[in-house]
């Protein structure tokens, strides 16, 4: 009976040890949003032109298990209200009625449901809303290792998301006049997330 007494508690002391290490390579990522970037191209007649852009309001929540991607979660929210074009005018058009309509839809997020490893990459598969209309899509990851020659200890990494969408697929239809060439419907999304 003594013995049994002593492997219980020994099971006791060593389970919560033992998830404990399973958890060490679960690493909630401090994003440096003053060197990141949320940025958008869209194409302009027919690809001549394209006007560039970026969000400057954003929060993320990254959880990173590199030997595990299935234990790692990302979450976006981004304030539409921030978008910058470079011209003030234009971001007022973009915010209003007839385009993203802030007013209604004040957010875009991202929520994954599953992150897993795509041969050197990741690929997160999650819930995208924009306008107010809620689409799993799948986004790839690329994962970029920075090493300071100064201190080789402590590395940082990069994320970097590449990923186009049509505008019509949310609800975004509008034109300009009879013109349904002179802004494109594809978006290009460029996103950039760097560790503090």
């Amino acid at each position: 009976m003594k013995f049994s007494l002593f492997a219980l508690l020994c099971l006791c002391l060593v389970v919560p040890i033992s998830a404990q290490e399973s958890d060490i390579q679960d690493e909630t990522i401090r994003i440096d949003r003053n060197h990141s970037t949320l940025g958008f191209t869209i194409p302009i007649v027919a690809g001549i032109s394209r006007v560039t852009g970026k969000f400057t309001d954003f929060q993320v929540e990254l959880v990173w298990n590199s030997e595990d991607p299935s234990k790692s979660s990302v979450s976006l929210e981004i304030q539409v209200a921030s978008i910058n074009t470079g011209l003030e005018g234009r971001d007022g058009d973009i915010l209003g009625d007839r385009i993203l309509d802030a007013e209604n839809f004040p957010t875009i997020t991202f929520q994954s449901s599953d992150i897993r490893r795509n041969g050197a990459d990741f690929i997160a598969i999650g819930d995208f809303t924009l306008h107010g209309v809620t689409k799993e899509i799948y986004l790839p990851i690329r994962v970029v290792t920075f090493v300071d020659e100064n201190n080789p200890d402590d590395p940082w990494q990069a994320y970097h998301i590449d990923y186009t969408l049509d505008r019509r697929d949310y609800g975004i239809n509008w034109i300009r006049g009879s013109l349904d060439f002179f802004v494109g419907y594809d978006i290009d999304i460029e996103i950039a997330l760097l560790e503090r």
